[in-house]
C-alpha cells in the first residue's frame, strides 16, 4: 500500500508522512517545494496551480498509489474547480481510498472544500474520509504569534465563545487511523480535549511564557483589515472573520456534544508549552 499526501510539506501532511513510515508503509509526497521534502521521503511535483503536474504522481513512480491525502488550494474559493481533474485522474490510475482535509465549519456541499467532500461522495466505486478540524491550536503561533510576541496580546473577535481547540498532530493521528484501518463513517469532526475562551488561552500563556498576554476582542471590520494587511484577499477575510464570529456563540463548543467525532489528546497547553521556546526567540 502506498499514500500519496498532497500539499505533503504541510504541517500535517508531513505529520502523517511520518506515522505512515514509521508504520512501515510506503509515502509519496506531493509538493511545488521538493527543497522542503525531508530526505528520507520519495516526493514528485505538484502544484494546484499548474494542473501539467497533476499527472507526476502515477507516472514514473515504482508504487501503486492506493490512497491519496487531499489538502486542498489554500485561500481558494474554486477549490472543487482546481482540484476535480485531479481527483478524477487519480480515480482513472486506480486509486480508492481519498482523505481529505476540510474544517468543521464546511458541511458537505457548502463552500471550499465541502463542495469537495461532495464531489467525493459522488463518486462510485471509491471510498473517502473528510477532516473536519475546528480552529487549530498552532493558529497561536502563526496567525496570532507575531502580536503575542511583540504586544503581548491576543486579537480575535470572540470576546466569550468557548472553543475546542485541535492540535495538527491529533488531526494527523486521525487521518493515519483512517488510512491504515479504514472508518465505519465518511467523516469525523476533529476536536480537541477541551473548551476554552480565548481569554483562557491568553492566561495558560502567561503562565508558560512568564510575562502578561491579554486578550483583545475587536470589531469585525478591525479584523478584516488585519487580515487583508498580511496579503489575504478582501472577499476571503470577510468569509473567514464571518466563521469566527460565529464562534461567539458557542457553536464550536457544541461540536463535543456530536457523536461522530475524534476527540485529540494534546491539550492547548500540552502545544503551548512544546513550543515554550518561539515567543522567547
Amino acid at each position: 500500500m502506498s499514500t500519496l499526501l498532497t500539499g505533503g510539506t504541510s504541517r500535517i501532511g508531513l505529520a502523517i508522512a511520518k506515522r505512515l513510515k514509521a508504520a512501515g508503509k510506503d509515502v509519496i509526497i506531493g509538493t511545488r517545494t521538493p527543497s522542503k521534502v525531508p530526505s528520507e521521503y520519495k516526493h514528485v511535483l505538484l502544484d494546484w496551480e499548474d494542473a501539467s503536474t497533476f499527472g507526476n504522481p502515477f507516472n514514473g513512480t515504482e508504487y501503486q498509489i492506493d490512497n491519496v491525502y487531499i489538502l486542498p488550494p489554500p485561500v481558494a474559493f474554486n477549490m472543487l474547480e482546481i482540484t476535480k481533474p485531479f481527483i478524477d485522474l487519480a480515480i482513472e490510475k486506480g486509486v480508492k481510498n481519498f482523505v481529505l482535509l476540510s474544517a468543521a465549519i464546511f458541511e458537505k456541499g457548502g463552500l471550499l472544500a465541502g463542495a469537495i467532500h461532495e464531489y467525493l461522495d459522488s463518486k462510485p466505486n471509491i471510498d473517502y474520509f473528510v477532516l473536519r478540524p475546528t480552529w487549530f491550536t498552532e493558529n497561536f503561533l502563526t496567525t496570532q504569534g507575531q502580536s503575542i510576541r511583540e504586544r503581548g496580546e491576543i486579537v480575535t473577535v470572540v470576546p466569550k465563545g468557548r472553543i475546542p481547540f485541535i492540535a495538527i498532530e491529533d488531526i494527523a493521528q486521525a487521518g493515519f487511523e483512517y488510512i491504515t484501518q479504514g472508518s465505519s463513517t465518511k467523516d469525523k469532526v476533529i476536536i480537541g480535549p477541551e473548551s476554552l475562551t480565548y481569554s483562557e488561552v491568553a492566561q495558560i500563556l502567561s503562565e508558560i511564557i512568564g510575562k502578561p498576554v491579554t486578550h483583545r476582542a475587536i470589531s469585525a471590520e478591525e479584523q478584516e483589515a488585519r487580515y487583508t494587511s498580511y496579503g489575504m484577499t478582501l472577499e476571503y477575510a470577510k468569509f473567514l472573520v464571518a466563521e469566527e464570529v460565529k464562534t461567539d456563540g458557542d457553536t464550536e463548543a457544541a461540536l463535543v456534544e456530536k457523536e461522530n467525532k475524534f476527540v485529540g489528546k494534546l491539550s492547548v497547553r500540552d502545544v503551548l508549552e512544546e513550543n515554550k521556546a518561539f515567543w522567547s526567540s
